[in-house]
């Protein structure tokens, strides 16, 4: 841990009184000849040391600062001090050491600190404090604080409790990253060392830990270890910033749609457990961007999906635009690659979160990928270009562009490997023998061929072979076909060689100009782009839309006092038995009891799930007279949405999806559920569903030949 000079002066200054003759902080400034003030900042610096190299530093309030401590003791501090100064260099010798210690008292500061207090702290000039304030400004400015120089007032930040929050968020993770193995973050004894995170109390972030590690459990999240040090930290710092009064209640952005996302969900269980165990008065706007936050990392297992995945289609035609782009641009076919589409969707969805809420990613390998793969990187900022009109932002930052080169940069590799890898098949008299030798001699002397197979010169087919894609025959005996061979000996010769690596280029390079063929004569739809596949999701999709249609349940409740005797009225709406109530009792309880399904904007429950038990979606409402108080809430109805669970739901879960998201979106609809006008309902989210449906056959056979729908 770093001793500041004016830290290290204090502690001398101790050490020449006993323990019992405490030293007053007004003697201790005379002496150093600063402010009371600055003395005062410097002691948590000092309490962290002592503590940290086992010494007994007690402040004495009314009294004075003394070293309880015995004599050789004392003397051991001193030693210390002395090895301390002789072993390592001032701040101002280390300028990023210095930024570093600058910006986290900046960040920290609750009041404005004197340029002198730098100056004198860092043993610096005034211009090189101007020249640190001029780089940091750029840091702060990145996130939405505003760095203010004021004569005679002092240095301090500007900005929203948020911008504050993300700010200390990155800046503590950067730390952590640089200088501890985050692979053990969940380790108790780890989470407990005090100079793991300073800015952090120890026993909070145990408390946090413990938390996230309960809602992973009971949620089925999956974090990487990345994504749960910045949830650690972000959540640990809510609390203390909360604990000090320090509230988010700036929103200014409407986040109505993230309620009904799955991130609300543990937000909500995240914030119930923070409040009972800290007592904290957690605000709505609190558990909203506690959402915001966390739909910005990945914390779902790879391909699971949710009832309230809203837009899922939206984020994969942007990806296959993103695509599409950088295809252009590289004169490289993407979509060859299997991995890529689907891995960079997973990405594209945190990364828009949070462009969208205006959250910064650190990337501190973003100049490495500028460096090294600068014709990647700039397609990929203009692929990204894609979003700016989407999400209303003017320029998507360089770090974010940073991360999606790193994907495509693995898809080249992918690609480039593909292409030079030649898959060929054997062919011998019989099938047999001389063959195996070749097989043999192929394998040692070029191992990256695919040997597709060994069959006899009566038996090649060439339709077959190309199906199968094979690139070259090459045989023990020569051929008469219309397919690439080449005819060489059992056990190869340096002839052999000579004319198989000639060959191998020359096919490798037919493939990479095919490829460029490919990009430079962009696909135009046809009917023959249209498989069975496609027709047969598109009229599940058209039967789903109109079979919900058709099974709109709206009207008014009886008289019910609670929450449970809603679900359970609403379980009865779709059951023809008693065990079908059961069953949906128990979906629609068990859903309410992972999080809260309440959403302010309706000002009804959202009861939803999965039932095994329906074959065709099902859709209501119902309205309370008079409506139910609780928790602070004002519950005037319950929205009732089950799909079918298994295959089905492919289908299903989108439509639904489209339905919560449009009662979002358009008031009128909202209103005419609300009013119990059927009729109106039904006719307005038709419209809705149609549109829906032409968006989704244009998405699915990639008629979009350019941009993208606004998420």
């Amino acid at each position: 841990m770093q001793l500041t000079p004016r830290a290290d002066k204090i502690i001398r200054i101790l050490l020449r009184f006993s323990p019992d003759s405490p030293v007053t902080i007004g003697i201790i400034s005379e002496e150093l000849g600063v402010s009371d003030r600055s003395v005062q900042r410097e002691l948590p610096t000092v309490e962290k040391w002592m503590k940290h190299n086992g010494f007994c530093f007690v402040r004495k309030r009314s009294v004075g600062l003394l070293i309880d401590e015995t004599p050789e003791r004392l003397k051991e501090l001193a030693a210390l001090l002395d090895e301390k100064d002789t072993n390592s260099s001032a701040p101002a010798d280390n300028r990023p050491e210095r930024l570093t210690l600058l910006c986290h008292d900046l960040l920290l500061a609750e009041e404005p600190i004197k340029s002198y207090y730098f100056t004198e702290k860092f043993e610096i000039s005034e211009g090189t404090l101007t020249a640190d304030l001029n780089q940091l400004e750029t840091w702060f400015t990145k996130y939405q604080l505003k760095l203010v120089r004021r004569p005679g007032l002092g240095v301090f930040i500007e900005g929203t409790e948020i911008a504050r929050r993300q700010a200390l968020t990155s800046f503590i993770c950067k730390q952590v990253n640089e200088h501890h193995s985050i692979g053990n973050l969940q380790d108790k004894k780890f989470l407990s060392d005090r100079n793991f995170i300073n800015e952090i109390d120890g026993e909070v972030m145990a408390e946090v830990n413990h938390i996230l590690g309960g809602c992973q459990k009971q949620l089925g999240m999956q974090l990487s270890d990345n994504g749960y040090l910045h949830l650690l930290v972000y959540t640990s710092l809510c609390v203390q910033r909360m604990q000090k009064g320090r509230f988010i209640k700036e929103l200014k952005q409407s986040y109505a749609e993230i309620s009904i996302q799955p991130e609300y969900a543990v937000s909500e269980y995240i914030m119930k457990e923070l409040r009972q165990f800290f007592h904290l008065s957690i605000s709505v706007d609190e558990t909203i961007y506690m959402a915001v936050f966390i739909s910005g990392q990945r914390i779902w297992p790879s391909g699971s999906r949710d009832l309230t995945d809203i837009k899922n289609l939206d984020v994969h035609q942007i990806t296959l635009s993103i695509i599409k782009k950088v295809n252009e641009i590289l004169h490289i076919n993407f979509m060859r690659d299997s991995r890529l589409l689907t891995e960079l969707s997973g990405h594209i969805q945190p990364t828009i979160a949070r462009l969208r809420a205006g959250i910064p990613v650190e990337n501190p390998l973003l100049k490495e990928f500028q460096e090294s793969y600068p014709s990647v990187y700039k397609a990929c900022e203009e692929g990204l270009a894609l979003l700016c009109p989407i999400l209303g932002i003017k320029k998507v930052p360089a770090s974010e562009i940073g991360f999606i080169t790193l994907y495509f940069t693995m898809a080249m590799e992918r690609i480039e490997k593909e292409i030079k890898k030649l898959s060929v098949m054997i062919v011998c008299p019989t099938g047999i023998g001389s063959s195996r030798l070749l097989t043999e001699s192929l394998k040692k002397e070029y191992p990256d061929l695919d040997i597709r197979g060994i069959t006899s010169a009566f038996e090649l087919d060439n339709i077959r072979l190309q199906e199968e894609g094979v690139d070259l025959v090459i045989s023990t005996v020569k051929l008469e076909i219309a397919y690439p061979y080449i005819h060489v000996n059992p056990i190869l010769t340096r002839q052999d060689k000579i004319l198989l690596d000639s060959r191998i280029k020359v096919i490798q390079e037919q493939k990479r100009q095919a490829q460029e063929k490919e990009i430079k004569e962009p696909e135009v739809p046809s009917d023959s782009s249209i498989c069975r596949k496609d027709v047969e999701f598109l009229s599940a999709i058209g039967s789903e839309i109109y079979e919900l249609l058709g099974n709109i349940y709206i009207n008014q409740a009886p008289i019910l006092k609670n929450r449970d005797e809603i679900i359970s009225y609403c379980s009865s709406l779709y059951a023809d038995t008693s065990d079908m109530q059961a069953h949906l009792y128990k979906i629609l309880k068990d859903r309410d009891n992972l999080a809260d399904t309440y959403i302010k904007p309706f000002q009804a429950l959202l009861l939803h799930g999965r039932s095994t038990e329906i074959s065709t979606s099902c859709f209501g409402y119902v309205r309370l007279e008079p409506p139910i108080y609780e928790r602070g809430h004002i519950i005037r109805g319950a929205i009732v949405s089950l799909i079918p669970s298994g295959p089905a739901s492919e289908v299903a879960a989108p439509v639904t999806s489209e339905v919560i998201g449009a009662l979002l979106e358009e008031p009128a609809l909202l209103k005419a559920l609300q009013s119990l006008n059927k009729e109106n309902f039904t006719k307005q989210l038709e419209e809705i569903l149609l549109r829906f449906y032409k968006s989704t056959v244009q998405t699915r056979l990639h008629l979009k030949t350019s941009g993208a729908e606004k998420v």
